[in-house]
């Protein structure tokens, strides 16, 4: 959804399947992301260049055509991660947590959305978010590994893992950028005023 997406050369995916599904996934992911939040199969072959009988023979249903983006943008937003060392100063590594999850989180939200709202209903939709969630989890797990130890039941449920986990959650930067109006630097703000908080 950033940047425009390489367009190969016409022909070219009548020959490979694989680009062909990429590019439906990729036509999904930017239409999504320009404010669509179910496009008809019509828009998304032709933002993809193909026909509609091509896009319904590479996905035959809305959930696996769904399914296949989210997991793409998943690869993006992990792709973001970089390291923040176990070792480091609490202060330091909130701030660097913070940086990443802010960049992660403005990357999926558009597909997150819509997952949500179609996930009651697409068990493999609720897997890819799960395993986003545990992602996220497993992160703050590691990164504040030092701090954790020295809570009591920490790991337990109530515990100062799920304090962090809730604390920044992409529901969480959700409501702030959505319901309260915060810009991202305002939302690190205060997600920052909370870790810090809670890790004391």
């Amino acid at each position: 959804m950033n940047g425009a997406r390489e367009t190969p050369p016409t022909r070219k995916w009548r020959r490979d399947p694989e680009w062909t599904r990429a590019a439906l996934v990729e036509a999904l992911l930017e239409l999504v992301g320009e404010g669509a939040p179910e496009p008809t199969r019509k828009q998304i072959a032709d933002r993809a260049g193909v026909s509609e009988r091509t896009a319904f023979v590479h996905f035959t249903d809305r959930e696996a055509m769904y399914e296949a983006a989210a997991r793409r943008q998943a690869e993006r937003w992990q792709a973001l991660a970089e390291p923040v060392k176990p070792a480091w100063a609490t202060r330091r590594k909130v701030a660097a947590l913070l940086a990443q999850r802010a960049r992660m989180y403005e990357l999926m939200s558009p597909i997150r959305r819509v997952g949500l709202a179609l996930e009651p209903d697409s068990p493999a939709l609720r897997q890819v978010m799960a395993e986003g969630d545990r992602w996220f989890r497993d992160d703050l797990a590691l990164i504040f590994a030092p701090e954790l130890a020295e809570s009591p039941g920490a790991a337990e449920p109530g515990g100062l893992l799920d304090a962090l986990d809730a604390a920044c959650s992409w529901a969480t930067w959700e409501h702030l950028r959505a319901r309260r109006g915060l810009t991202p630097d305002d939302a690190v703000r205060a997600l920052g005023r909370t870790l810090l908080a809670l890790l004391a």
